[in-house]
């Protein structure tokens, strides 16, 4: 193999190291967390038994590089106020339908407190009950 060829297959090589992260990236670091309803579609309804009645929440860590937690975070604090909504950890419970107003059913608000990486995030999702 000649020296020039040599060279050029040298710095191909170089050249395409490092533009494949041939240095190191930083760590994603935790920028807050997500909360995620079971059903999707938020709506529980109050006439009928559990699960009909029940939407389940989890908090998932959201990182820096735009990416979401794969595993539930222990230990959330879960809060909602509304009378018609029985919490118990992260299952709302509708035990009456929610007031109609004029532009629909009112949304129960859930929201959830963690700590992660000794910071306090907050995210609120919520229910339908009907």
């Amino acid at each position: 193999m000649s020296q020039l060829l040599r060279s050029l297959l040298l710095l191909t090589v170089s050249l395409f190291l490092g533009g494949c992260g041939g240095g190191s990236m930083p760590a994603p670091t935790p920028v807050g967390i997500f909360v995620q309803s079971t059903p999707a579609n938020q709506t529980a309804y109050a006439a009928m038994a559990p699960p009909q009645n029940q939407v389940s929440f989890a908090a998932f860590i959201t990182y820096s590089d735009g990416s979401v937690g794969s595993t539930p975070i222990s230990g959330v604090q879960w809060a909602n106020s509304d009378l018609w909504v029985s919490l118990s950890r992260n299952v709302a419970t509708c035990t009456q339908p929610a007031p109609v107003l004029i532009l629909g059913t009112v949304f129960s608000t859930v929201t959830a407190t963690a700590q992660v990486s000794g910071k306090t995030y907050a995210d609120s999702s919520g229910l339908y009950c009907l």
